[in-house]
C-alpha cells in the first residue's frame, strides 16, 4: 500500500488535535486570577489607589508560571503561594480559597459562574474613564478565553465529570490551613479594604455528596484529565532542548527530564517533538537504544501527522541527516555513512542546500580522511553550512599534518563568519575547536585560555538552531578543558571543584582518567585499577595505556609490552589513524621507556624514539616531540654521553616548564640536575656550587611530585638530596633529608618501592 494512503488513513484517527483539555487546576487557575483582578477593581473603586508594584510583579510572575506549567495537586499549588518566594496579598489568597470552597459547595453552577465571570467582570470595558482589568489579547487574556471556550463546548456529563474531578482535586488539598497560616503582619493598607468575598469557612462541605447522589454518572465513566497541554509542552521541549545543546548543565537532570517527557508523551502521544527532546537526553547519557527509539518515534508522528501539507521528503531526509549523526556519535560509522548518502540524496532531489551542507559534514566526520577530503574541496556558500565546514576543513587540516598558521587561518575564517551573523552556537563550537588545536600542539595556557574565554561566553541571546541535531556540547567541552588544565598542573582541589559542576559522561570519563593516574604515581594498585576499568566504557584505549603503565610501574614488562602492541596495531589498522596519532606518539614513549628500564640492548630504544620524534615534529605536536627529546637525553645520560645530555635537556626544559604536566616538570628539572651532577668538576669549589645549587633545585623537584602524590619519586628525590648534602659536607641537611626519607618510607608499602627503577 502506498504510504500516501497510510497517512490519510492516519488522518481520519487522529482526532485528539491539539484541544486542550479543562482540568481541575486549570480552574483553580481561573479563580486565582479572577480574585485578583476582582480586588484591583474593589481598591481603586474603595481607596482611589492601586495594588503597591511589587504586589502586582509577583502576581504577574506566578500567574505567567501556573498557566505554563504542567498541571500540580492542589498541595503543590498551596506550598507554591505559601512558601514566600512570591509576595501575594493575605486577602487576594483568602478570596481564593473562598472561591474553590464555593465551586466545591455549590456545584457545577459556581464552577461555570467562576469561569464566565472571570471574563464578563474583568475583560469588559465599562466605560472609557474604567477600562477592564485584563486586556483581552494579553497572556491572561488568551488563557481566560481559551478556557472559557472549552467549557461551553463540553456536554453535560463531561461537566459533571469536571466537577467530580475537581471536588476529588479540592480533597487533597486543605485550604482552611492555607488561609490559617498566612501571618496578619502582612496585611497592609490595601489589604484592610472591605472585601466581601471575605467569607466564614463553616459552611457544611457535605453538599457535593448529594450532588453526586442526584447526578446520574456512569461509574466506569472517567474525565480524561492530562497534566500537559499543547502550548505547554511546546514551551517546555523547545527551552529544554535547547539548553541541552548549549548549557547542558542547566537543562533538568536526565532521570527527571526522561519522567517529564514520558509524561507529555502519556498525556500527547501524537507530539513529534517530545520525542526528539528525549532523543537528546539519551544521546546525553550515552543511550544507543533510547535514542534509536525515539529518533523513530519523532519522524514516524511527524510523517503521521494531520498536517495537510505535509512534505514527506522533507521528513524523510531530516531523518537520515539525524541518523547519521546519531551514529556517528556512537562510532558506527558504516551505518552514519549510509544514512548521510541516503540525506545527501534526498536533498538533492529536493534541492535543499542546508541539508546537503550538514550531510555532508556528517558523511566527512564518519567517513575518514579520503572521504572527507573529498566532501570539503568546496564550501558551501550559505554562512551557517560555510563556518561549520571550516571548523570541520581546519580540524581536517590538522590531522594531515598542514601548519599550526594554515590551520588557524581557517579557524579564523570561520569565526569571521560566526560572528558577521552573529551564530553564537558555531561562535562556542569554534573555541572549542581552537582549544582542542592548542591542546593537540602542546600549548596548553592556550588551551585554557580558549576553554576559560568558553565558559565566560554570554549566550543568553537567541540562538538560530537549524531542523537537525547539532555537533555537540561546547561548554561541556569547555569544562573539561579547564578541568583538565587544572589537574595537569597539579591543582587537585581545583580540578575537583570544577569537575563537580560538569556531570556529563564526558566529564566522567575525564575524572575517573586522572584518578587512575594519581593512583597509579601513589602505587595505590587496587584503585587504579578500579578506575581503569570504569574509564574503558567512556575511553577503551585511552584505558588501555594507562593499563600498560601500570603494568610498567608494577615491574612487569611483559604485559605492559603486549598492552601497547595491541594500542599501537589499533592506531596503524585504523581507517581514520590520524585520529590517534597522540595515542600512537605516547604509546611509543611509553614503550621507549619499558625498553629502557628492563632492556639492556638500546640500540632498538633509540630507533623507536627517533621514530618517535619524526612522527611528532611532522604533524607539530611539539609538547609530545620535547617529551621524546627528554627521554633521548635520558638514554644519552646513561650512555655515558652527560654532556650532550645536559645540551639536549636545556634545549627542551623551557618548553617542559611552559607546557608541562607538574608532574613532567618535576621530572624534567630531576633529569637536568642528574645531569649538571654528571657534567660537573670532579673535585673544587666549582663542584661544591654545583652540588649546592642542584639541591636548591631539588626542593622544587619536591614540591611539584608532593603536589601529584608522586610519591616513590618523592622517595628518590629525598635520597638524591641527601647524597649532595653529603657530598658538600652539610651533615644538619642530611640528616635532615635522610630523616623525611624513612618517615615517607615508613607510609608507604614495601612493594611500591620497586618503582624507583624508574630513571626518568
Amino acid at each position: 500500500m502506498d504510504i500516501g494512503e497510510n497517512v490519510d488513513f492516519i488522518k481520519l484517527i487522529n482526532i485528539k488535535g491539539n484541544v486542550d483539555n479543562i482540568t481541575p487546576h486549570k480552574i483553580a487557575v481561573v479563580a486565582f486570577i479572577r480574585e485578583y483582578g476582582l480586588l484591583k477593581i474593589e481598591a481603586k473603586e474603595m481607596s482611589e489607589r492601586t495594588i503597591a508594584p511589587k504586589y502586582r510583579k509577583d502576581f504577574c510572575i506566578l500567574a505567567l508560571k501556573l498557566i505554563q506549567c504542567p498541571d500540580m495537586d492542589f498541595k503543590e499549588l498551596e506550598a507554591l503561594l505559601t512558601d514566600g518566594r512570591y509576595n501575594l496579598l493575605s486577602v487576594h489568597l483568602q478570596n481564593f480559597c473562598v472561591r474553590l470552597q464555593n465551586i466545591y459547595i455549590n456545584g457545577i453552577n459556581a464552577l461555570m459562574d467562576c469561569v464566565t465571570s472571570s471574563v464578563d467582570k474583568l475583560m469588559i470595558e465599562q466605560s472609557e474613564v474604567n477600562p477592564c482589568v485584563i486586556h483581552r489579547c494579553s497572556v491572561l487574556g488568551f488563557y481566560l478565553r481559551r478556557i472559557m471556550l472549552y467549557s461551553h463546548r463540553l456536554t453535560f456529563v463531561q461537566l459533571a465529570a469536571l466537577y467530580k474531578s475537581f471536588c476529588q482535586y479540592y480533597q487533597k488539598g486543605r485550604p482552611g490551613l492555607m488561609i490559617r497560616s498566612l501571618s496578619k503582619e502582612k496585611l497592609n493598607n490595601t489589604e484592610s479594604l472591605n472585601v466581601t468575598a471575605s467569607a466564614s469557612f463553616s459552611v457544611d462541605e457535605s453538599k457535593p455528596h448529594d450532588i453526586f447522589s442526584k447526578i446520574n454518572i456512569e461509574k466506569d465513566f472517567n474525565f480524561e484529565e492530562c497534566q500537559w497541554s499543547r502550548k505547554q509542552a511546546d514551551l517546555f521541549t523547545a527551552q529544554q532542548a535547547n539548553l541541552l545543546q548549549i548549557n547542558p548543565k542547566m537543562a533538568l537532570p536526565p532521570k527527571q527530564l526522561q519522567k517529564m517527557t514520558m509524561q507529555i508523551i502519556n498525556d500527547i502521544p501524537e507530539y513529534p517533538d517530545v520525542h526528539f527532546l528525549s532523543f537528546l537526553n539519551c544521546l546525553r547519557m550515552k543511550e544507543f537504544c533510547g535514542a534509536q527509539e525515539s529518533l523513530y518515534n519523532c519522524f514516524d508522528h511527524s510523517l503521521f501527522s494531520s498536517n495537510v501539507n505535509l512534505d514527506k521528503n522533507k521528513i524523510f531526509r531530516y531523518a537520515a541527516l539525524n541518523r547519521a549523526a546519531m551514529h556517528t556519535q556512537f562510532g558506527h560509522k558504516p551505518l552514519a555513512m549510509e544514512c548521510a548518502r541516503e540525506a545527501l540524496a534526498k536533498a538533492q532531489e529536493s534541492g535543499d542546500s542546508v541539508c546537503m551542507a550538514n550531510a555532508g559534514a556528517w558523511g566527512a566526520v564518519a567517513g575518514g580522511r579520503a572521504r572527507r577530503a573529498a566532501l570539503l574541496t568546496r564550501m558551501p556558500r550559505a554562512p551557517r553550512p560555510a563556518a561549520a565546514a571550516a571548523q570541520l576543513m581546519a580540524l581536517h587540516a590538522a590531522l594531515n599534518s598542514a601548519k599550526p598558521s594554515e590551520v588557524f587561518q581557517i579557524i579564523n575564517r570561520g569565526d569571521s563568519i560566526n560572528y558577521m551573523h552573529s551564530l553564537i552556537d558555531l561562535t562556542m563550537a569554534g573555541l572549542a575547536h581552537t582549544a582542542a588545536l592548542w591542546g593537540l600542539y602542546g600549548k596548553t595556557e592556550m588551551a585554557s585560555i580558549n576553554c576559560q574565554l568558553l565558559l565566560n561566553l554570554n549566550t543568553k541571546c537567541k540562538i538560530g538552531m537549524g531542523s537537525a541535531w547539532q555537533w555537540g556540547d561546547s561548554s561541556t567541552t569547555a569544562g573539561a578543558g579547564t578541568v583538565s588544565v587544572a589537574a595537569w598542573r597539579g591543582n587537585s582541589a581545583i580540578a575537583a571543584a570544577l569537575a563537580s559542576h560538569f556531570q556529563t559522561p564526558r566529564a566522567r570519563g575525564l575524572s575517573l582518567r586522572y584518578h587512575a593516574t594519581f593512583a597509579l604515581r601513589a602505587g595505590k594498585w587496587e584503585e587504579a585499577e578500579q578506575s581503569i576499568r570504569e574509564l574503558a566504557s567512556f575511553d577503551r584505549w585511552e584505558s588501555q595505556l594507562l593499563r600498560a603503565e601500570m603494568f610498567f610501574l608494577k615491574g612487569d614488562p611483559t604485559d605492559a609490552l603486549d598492552t601497547l602492541h595491541d594500542i599501537l596495531d589499533h592506531c596503524k589498522t585504523e581507517d581514520d589513524s590520524l585520529h590517534y596519532i597522540s595515542l600512537r606518539l605516547k604509546a611509543m614513549i611509553m614503550e621507549a621507556e619499558v625498553q629502557h628500564a628492563f632492556s639492556r640492548i638500546q640500540s632498538t630504544n633509540i630507533m623507536l624514539l627517533n621514530e618517535a620524534l619524526t612522527l611528532a615534529t611532522t604533524y607539530h605536536m611539539h609538547y609530545l616531540a620535547a617529551t621524546v627529546e627528554m627521554h633521548i637525553a635520558n638514554l644519552q645520560l646513561h650512555m655515558g654521553c652527560s654532556k650532550n645530555a645536559l645540551t639536549l635537556v636545556r634545549k627542551v626544559l623551557p618548553t617542559i616548564m611552559e607546557n608541562g604536566s607538574a608532574y613532567d616538570i618535576a621530572r624534567g628539572m630531576l633529569l637536568y640536575t642528574k645531569c649538571r651532577i654528571a657534567t660537573a668538576s670532579p673535585v673544587g669549589d666549582a663542584r661544591q656550587q654545583v652540588l649546592q645549587s642542584c639541591c636548591e633545585a631539588l626542593d622544587v623537584v619536591k614540591e611539584h611530585f608532593s603536589k601529584v602524590g608522586a610519591v616513590s619519586r618523592l622517595l628518590h628525590t629525598w635520597y638524591l638530596q641527601a647524597r649532595l648534602y653529603h657530598d658538600i659536607g652539610n651533615i644538619a641537611a642530611r640528616n635532615q633529608c635522610a630523616w623525611m626519607f624513612r618517615q615517607l618510607e615508613s607510609q608507604i608499602p614495601l612493594e611500591n618501592i620497586q618503582m624507583t627503577h624508574i630513571v626518568y
